[in-house]
């Protein structure tokens, strides 16, 4: 379904010709398909979508104080509804929702993620770019959408290599990693070991707001291929609502 999320907005860009980032504007091309958009108090949810016969109406928690990642949650709800618009339905999205790595909630984030960073677009912004805090901030800030989803579409087409791990309750629930990471094995249940500054924030301590330099063994302990005095830049992004955290790994 993955392949049919890209496709289906890589369509919208082509029937709005839309043709480059700053003409994209989410909310005039929800209007134009029939679908409302409110900024409204939501219940434990981020975003929320209801539809019926090609008619609907998007809501976006006011809870959401980040432009992007308000930007991204709408694209994600309008993934659902061009994803899936042979149903009639009414879907409610968690903040974890938006970093989910299968079933329609993935195909939602695959579809949000084409259609906000088109990857001719995307590998065109990162070309000869080294990865870096500063470059997931441009990242996000360039294509208005959440630093999140901009460190998982670098994880996904970027040439450094990358890990992005998710943990819940101090408990690792998935990871994706790109071919180029040296490293591919983390156990999902492993609980987030104490080199890692992920275990911080489990602790309710601060933690650093750009990448730091960590030993590997702090999250591939258990990997075949472990060798001991190697390092990578960790930074975590914090979901404290959820009691969650997004770790994105890179190598120096």
């Amino acid at each position: 379904m993955s392949v049919l999320a890209k496709a289906n907005a890589r369509k919208l860009l082509d029937k709005y010709c839309i043709e480059k980032p700053d003409q994209l504007n989410l909310v005039k091309i929800a209007n134009a398909e029939f679908l409302d958009v409110r900024i409204e108090k939501l219940e434990h949810c981020f975003g929320r979508i209801s539809y019926k016969n090609d008619f609907g109406a998007i809501t976006i928690s006011t809870t959401i104080k980040d432009k992007g990642q308000e930007n991204f949650v709408l694209a994600h709800e309008m993934g659902h509804f061009f994803n899936e618009r042979n149903k009639n339905q009414s879907v409610n999205c968690e903040g974890k929702s938006l970093v989910q790595n299968s079933g329609k909630e993935f195909d939602a984030n695959v579809f949000a993620a084409e259609l906000i960073m088109y990857e001719p677009w995307f590998q065109n912004f990162i070309k000869a770019k080294k990865l870096s805090s500063r470059l997931l901030s441009d990242i996000a800030e360039y294509f208005n959408t959440s630093l999140s989803s901009a460190a998982m579409r670098y994880a996904e087409l970027g040439n450094t290599p990358t890990a992005i791990i998710l943990t819940t309750n101090g408990i690792v629930k998935y990871s994706m990693i790109n071919k180029y990471f040296p490293y591919h094995f983390i156990r999902n249940g492993m609980k987030v070991n104490n080199n890692s500054y992920t275990s911080d924030f489990y602790k309710g301590n601060e933690i650093p707001r750009t990448a730091e330099e960590i030993p590997i063994e702090a999250w591939f302990l258990e990997d075949f291929n472990y060798k001991k005095d190697q390092f990578v830049m960790e930074q975590n992004i914090p979901m404290p609502s959820y009691n969650s955290c997004l770790t994105i790994l890179w190598e120096k």
